[in-house]
């Protein structure tokens, strides 16, 4: 018989809703379909299995929900402000899928209310915030630390800055006690009023929040930068993965 040793923790993915797969030539949205890919790639190379999450009726989300013993929130398109009062018609949104939010957000909340860790990145992050009741910056305006690179004829990259680590939190701890690490960044929207139960954990130069978690033991961890991306460095890529991968094996302990 299999012990608990011998098997797997389950990591929960909901899957992007648009992207390459639904035929939407947009390039930011074909970009978050491969960071998706790139992302349950990390999931697997950190010895964790990767369950993919598709939208379903409560019951068949209860029951996938509850089979995993973590969970991934990824990039992807704009989180829409009606979530925190907001406009919804402001002109820089793009990629707003009320689908996609009340799939992510369910996770988030069932892994809030189970004690299930949780990692949020860039969007994940922002939604981590609006879960806690926190709101966002809706479109960033310019600063000394650019969040993504502007190209020819609106083209979109990866920009490469550091972000400095509080120490002791378990972003920092994940990487090994560091204090500052470049990170690639790719985001017009980001954490504004941070939401109670919340505290920050990273910040860019700029004084943006760059990670964020939660104040109580649950491991939630919210960071606002691409770790699946290619740059700035490999080994900065896994840290975050396998750290959640421990946590979801203390939790496949707790239950078997």
């Amino acid at each position: 018989m299999a012990t608990s040793a011998s098997i797997s923790p389950r990591i929960g993915i909901p899957i992007r809703l648009s992207g390459l797969g639904c035929g939407v030539s947009d390039p930011v949205l074909k970009e978050a379909e491969r960071a998706f890919d790139a992302v349950v790639s990390l999931i697997l190379g950190s010895g964790a299995e990767a369950v993919l999450i598709s939208p379903a009726g409560d019951l068949e989300l209860e029951e996938t929900f509850a089979s995993c013993h973590g969970f991934v929130l990824p990039g992807g398109g704009d989180v829409n402000p009606a979530l925190f009062g907001g406009s919804a018609e402001d002109p820089s949104l793009f990629g707003v899928d009320a689908t996609q939010d009340s799939l992510d957000l369910a996770a988030i909340q069932y892994g809030i209310d189970h004690g299930i860790p949780v990692l949020g990145i860039c969007r994940g992050m922002q939604l981590l915030n609006v879960a806690y009741g926190g709101s966002l910056h809706i479109d960033l305006g310019p600063s000394s630390v650019s969040h993504v690179s502007k190209g020819e004829e609106g083209s979109r990259d990866f920009s490469v800055h550091e972000v400095e680590l509080k120490r002791g939190s378990r972003v920092a701890v994940a990487f090994d006690g560091e204090s500052r690490i470049p990170v690639a960044s790719f985001h017009h929207q980001a954490v504004d009023l941070l939401g109670d139960g919340l505290r920050p954990t990273a910040v860019a130069d700029d004084g943006l929040l760059e990670a964020i978690e939660s104040v109580d033991d649950n491991w939630i961890v919210g960071i606002q930068w691409h770790p699946e991306a290619d740059l700035p460095a490999p080994t900065l890529r896994q840290p975050l993965f396998a750290a959640l991968k421990a946590e979801a094996e203390k939790m496949l302990l707790r239950i078997s």
